[in-house]
């Protein structure tokens, strides 16, 4: 709760702002939930793997492509059509209780769903995948349509406004609420078919722990709406109503996923350890990992190659690559067609984003079933491949580590920088482009440096989840600072007192945590005597 109230509240200061200020939340709370997990040496959990700081960092991230601005007024009783010229029609204000439930379920919910996927029960094999993701996209796409060929049924008072509806010119914030209302809808729609799947799948701790986080962050963002009366009483020019209530949805964000670790993540029951411990083996240098991992990288590439300031195209390719000479390092042969797929889905990342947006579902398709066709016909020499892998891949772990780390802070770093410029300095589009000419290629240089690491060595060691989350809490504090100003003005100098405060806290759980872990081998010991 301490890091939801800190980076959500930044996620909507100058340099950050919808997808980009989400993954600054998103990385912050894949270390903390991945740092939490590893407190126990005796009994595993579920939801300890270090994918999961990447899994949060883009789940989280992407569900911040939306805005809800248009909401807020709702509680007030107020439809705003021309916010400008002070243009509104009365309404019912349970419609904002409604559409900030709506919005918030998948805010939350989307991180949820992909924290799951690196805890699921049963193992989970490249056709789970491929029905996964279908069935994902198929509930965003079902959600969209229903919600463009029956507006009536989602947007406040469409009958009587319809024609205000169909003039976005002199109703610019209808036009507004009408995208942001269908993003809510489509990202419910991306919820719901992952929260199906798992339901399909009878995974029922994923459930709990995908419905938990939806539902419960829904309920909060619903109920914080009532920051609106304080902006009344205080006045906007002394009281940062929207900070305060950005702040107030981290609070709520980190409370769903609080409660879901309690719920979920556990030490695991010996018949869970069971299923684990004897579940076919996939991860490391099996062909069915490959195809997984590429196929995955490129199905998240289409969704934040864009952000990267023309270097996405590069890093993708990198993160591409790598699954293919991991998986072919030390082999006696070459799998052509596995080394082909690779090569078609490197060659596909640096079409156009028009190319891509039309055809990057259908090129992952089409590689993806050859490779699944190649497993069916090779499928007792891939089977032997599996039986071959060792229990744990370290070296992945590390591997996941780094992805997730440099995705989350090389963004949340050059945002920062971003938003640090646009208040001081001014001509934030000019600072942008600057920032990525030196930016890219440095990370472009450390991603082949950490691939590098971990192609020539083999690691016994998990990685160290207290050193990184020390790394990750003081980076972003660093950025929080950085942006927050100036600090002549006293609602900004508050908001930098908050966050040092909020850092406190933090400190001293982290050390806590550590502590216990460092000294659970004593309790035992003690215990057993």
């Amino acid at each position: 709760m301490a890091l939801g109230a800190m980076t959500w509240a930044v996620r909507g200061c100058s340099g950050f702002g919808a997808v980009n200020g989400c993954i600054f939340a998103g990385v912050t709370w894949g270390a903390a939930w991945w740092f939490l997990a590893q407190s126990s040496r005796d009994q595993e959990r579920r939801y300890t793997s270090p994918w999961i700081i990447l899994a949060l960092t883009i789940g989280i991230g992407l569900s911040g492509g939306r805005g809800w601005m248009q909401w807020p007024s709702f509680f007030e009783g107020k439809l705003q059509t021309d916010t400008a010229h002070g243009q509104f029609v009365r309404m019912h204000r349970s419609e904002g209780l409604l559409w900030l439930f709506s919005a918030g379920v998948p805010l939350a919910g989307l991180g949820a769903c992909a924290l799951a996927w690196c805890g699921s029960l049963r193992e989970t094999r490249l056709w789970h995948w491929a029905f996964r993701i279908a069935v994902g996209l198929g509930g965003a796409t079902l959600a969209r349509k229903v919600y463009v060929a029956h507006p009536e049924i989602f947007l406040p008072l469409y009958q009587s406004l319809e024609k205000q509806y169909h003039q976005p010119r002199a109703n610019p914030n209808l036009q507004r609420l009408i995208n942001d209302c269908n993003a809510a809808i489509t990202h419910l729609g991306y919820y719901l078919g992952f929260l199906a799947f798992e339901l399909v799948r009878r995974d029922w701790k994923n459930v709990l722990l995908i419905a938990t986080v939806g539902l419960l962050n829904g309920l909060c963002w619903a109920a914080f709406q009532n920051w609106k009366w304080a902006n009344a009483l205080w006045g906007a020019d002394t009281f940062n109503f929207w900070r305060c209530w950005e702040s107030s949805g981290g609070i709520s964000i980190g409370f769903a996923y609080g409660i879901a670790y309690f719920l979920t993540n556990r030490p695991m029951s010996q018949r869970e350890q069971s299923v684990i411990d004897t579940r076919p083996r996939i991860e490391g240098r099996s062909f069915e990992w490959m195809l997984i991992y590429c196929g995955l990288a490129f199905f998240v590439s289409l969704y934040m190659r864009d952000l990267m300031g023309g270097w996405g195209s590069w890093y993708f390719a990198i993160v591409l690559a790598f699954g293919a000479i991991y998986y072919y390092m030390n082999r006696p042969s070459v799998e052509w067609i596995g080394l082909a797929i690779v090569a078609t889905l490197i060659a596909a990342e640096f079409r156009t984003r028009q190319q891509l947006n039309q055809y990057g579902l259908a090129i992952l398709g089409t590689t993806m079933g050859v490779g699944l066709a190649w497993m069916f016909i090779r499928r007792s020499h891939f089977a032997d491949e599996r039986e071959s892998l060792p229990r744990r891949e370290f070296n992945l772990q590390r591997w996941a580590v780094y992805l997730g780390i440099l995705l989350g802070l090389g963004l949340s770093i050059r945002n920062g920088l971003k938003g640090w410029f646009n208040i001081y300095r001014g001509n934030e589009d000019y600072w942008s482009t600057v920032l990525w000419r030196y930016l890219g290629p440095t990370y472009l240089a450390l991603l082949v440096l950490f691939g590098i690491w971990v192609l020539a060595r083999r690691s016994l060691r998990k990685p160290n989840a207290y050193a990184w989350m020390w790394l990750v809490l003081l980076v972003q504090n660093a950025i929080a600072q950085v942006i927050t100003g100036p600090l002549t003005q006293w609602r900004e100098a508050a908001f930098s007192i908050y966050y040092l405060l909020l850092l406190a806290i933090c400190a001293v759980i982290v050390m806590h945590n550590h502590r216990l872990l460092e000294t659970a081998p004593a309790r035992s010991a003690n215990s057993d005597r």
